[in-house]
């Protein structure tokens, strides 16, 4: 599903397809990509809301699972801890955040099981 009914994010398939278009730019122009997985601990729809209204236009936020959402975050250096840290704020009451940032030398499926074991 390329968008969910509900949220009106980019579905699971669009998420892999992004994630893996921010892989290569990674890759080829020397930046970094974050994924952020959080599970939304009341309303997917009010997560997704705030998500969407308080991260930049250019990450791309999805909905993974059903009380799952995903973060793509594309970035010049660092570590993705203050994109998990915003996101945490930003959908508040203690979700669950998982998160991983890679150089680009990663499947999209790879990053995805990495960040749900953080």
């Amino acid at each position: 599903m390329l968008h969910d009914p509900l949220t009106g994010l980019p579905g699971h398939a669009l998420l892999l397809d992004r994630l893996e278009q921010s892989l290569i730019r990674a890759r080829t122009r020397g930046t970094l990509v974050t994924l952020v997985l959080v599970t939304a601990p009341d309303s997917v729809l009010d997560a997704a809301r705030s998500l969407r209204s308080g991260l930049r236009p250019d990450f791309t936020v999805a909905r993974f699972h059903e009380k799952v959402l995903a973060v793509v975050a594309e970035h010049d250096f660092g570590d993705g801890s203050p994109i998990a840290s915003l996101v945490r704020q930003l959908v508040g009451d203690s979700p669950r955040v998982h998160w991983v940032t890679s150089d680009g030398n990663a499947e999209p499926d790879d990053l995805i099981a990495t960040a749900a074991q953080h």
